[in-house]
């Protein structure tokens, strides 16, 4: 367990992160599985990307690597698409015997309130609350983080709800920058922001963070930081708690 947070919190982080992958592939009608100790969601992605998604909630699980492999390959191998990911806040996981490869990503967490900023002037700022605005908000998805390989929309309006609440930002009517927030556990979770390369620089990814982050300023936020956000993040008032280790298959059929 991470020697900064108690478990509860590791709990109620993992169970966010894998929450929200569950949820909108429940909305989507695809394949997900909630157990004790092991959340899973698959949109068939043909990459292994998030949310081709696991996520260990209890620290025996991440003790027992050959069980998660096992677990994991029976859920994802049942259903076609590319290879997948299993996060967990526990470094006794090691999936490197079943070709698994590990990335390191922080775990950060905000406390409740504080002010917002204002936006740079120029960025328009709507809630997504339509399958049009979905669109636009996949096209930068696909961009950002999958390197354009998933053109066919696998997200529309259906995973909006109370709790998953999407954004865009816009300059001069185009479609540039993303966030969307997830509530569960207590706790505000930001995922995928995301701002376009050509419009990078200017802070939009860090406005779109900080309206997510504050639709609900009676909670702690959590995310997950990439490299090029971590610094973004810590002068939002982001803190490390714990890390995620990330580890990553390119199919999903065992050998």
């Amino acid at each position: 367990m991470p020697a900064s947070i108690d478990e509860e919190a590791v709990h109620a982080l993992a169970s966010n992160c894998g929450r929200y992958f569950v949820a909108g592939a429940r909305a989507m009608g695809k394949p997900w599985q909630v157990d004790e100790d092991l959340l899973l969601a698959d949109l068939g992605f043909p990459v292994a990307a998030p949310p081709n998604h696991a996520c260990i909630t209890r620290e025996a699980l991440a003790h027992d690597s050959g069980m998660v492999a096992r677990r994991t390959f029976d859920f994802f191998s049942a259903h076609p698409g590319g290879g997948f990911q299993v996060w967990s806040l526990w470094s006794s996981l090691d999936l490197s015997a079943h070709g698994f490869s590990m990335s390191p990503t922080p775990c950060m967490v905000r406390d409740a309130g504080g002010k917002m900023p204002g936006a740079p002037p120029e960025l328009q700022v709507e809630e997504v609350t339509d399958d049009l605005g979905m669109q636009d908000v996949w096209t930068i998805l696909n961009d950002v983080f999958l390197n354009g390989l998933a053109p066919t929309q696998l997200w529309d309006a259906r995973v909006l709800s109370d709790d998953c609440r999407i954004w865009l930002g816009r300059v001069d009517g185009r479609a540039v920058t993303t966030s969307t927030q997830y509530v569960s556990d207590g706790y505000v979770g930001i995922y995928a922001v995301g701002t376009i390369p050509d419009a990078r620089g200017r802070g939009y990814g860090e406005a779109m963070t900080w309206v997510a982050t504050m639709c609900r300023p009676d909670l702690p936020a959590t995310l997950q930081a990439s490299v090029m956000g971590k610094p973004i993040y810590e002068r939002m008032g982001f803190r490390d708690v714990a890390t995620f280790d990330v580890w990553r298959r390119n199919d999903r059929i065992a050998g």
